[in-house]
């Protein structure tokens, strides 16, 4: 008989190609809705938008680059980058310094970093707070005395979790999608970053 193929893969093998040896899509606009998507994803893979901010060339160099699209403010109908970004991004948009209105520095609004995104960093923040509160409830005490907090006028104690605990914790505490083997991020000038155990 003949072999069974149904369960065989292929592969092919792509040229390899940087931004400036191909020419980018010269494919019809997409559409503001789609454009707005695409950036607002890809905003919230950089862990620095709940920080410091991207400056809006690496933003938007790296959006060509992942849709192969070049991002022409212009023919969106906006008459500079920081009115693209404020339109654009204006429902995940901080905006942290617009005096370049060619390259303002965009990050994310707060209650979007505290909000848990799997896969995306720029929420930093929510995997942090939910860290936190993980190792306080389910923590060993680690034999340490307590500190005062001033600021708060509380004490602190100091709490030990096995690592192997931490992420099925994760799962039920931040996100029951939550998985570190795909965990990476761009960082501030856009390059991919994986994370390593």
């Amino acid at each position: 008989g003949s072999p069974d193929t149904r369960h065989r893969s292929t592969t092919c093998a792509m040229p390899s190609h940087t931004r400036s040896e191909t020419a980018l899509s010269s494919a019809p606009l997409q559409s503001p809705a789609v454009v707005a998507q695409q950036l607002s994803d890809l905003l919230l893979a950089f862990p620095s938008a709940a920080a410091e901010g991207v400056q809006w060339e690496v933003l938007s160099n790296k959006y060509e680059e992942r849709y192969n699209v070049r991002l022409d403010v212009q023919a969106l109908g906006h008459s500079s980058a920081l009115a693209a970004a404020t339109t654009l991004l204006w429902e995940v948009l901080r905006i942290v310094d617009k005096q370049d209105t060619d390259n303002p520095v965009v990050g994310i609004a707060d209650a979007l970093a505290l909000a848990p995104r799997p896969g995306l960093l720029g929420c930093w923040p929510s995997l942090y707070q939910s860290l936190c509160q993980i190792v306080l409830e389910n923590g060993v005490p680690d034999g340490t005395p307590p500190v005062s907090a001033v600021s708060c006028g509380s004490t602190v104690r100091s709490c030990s979790l096995l690592l192997s605990q931490v992420r099925p914790l994760l799962e039920r505490y931040w996100h029951v999608n939550f998985d570190e083997s795909g965990l990476g991020f761009l960082n501030e000038v856009g390059t991919f970053v994986r994370l390593k155990k």
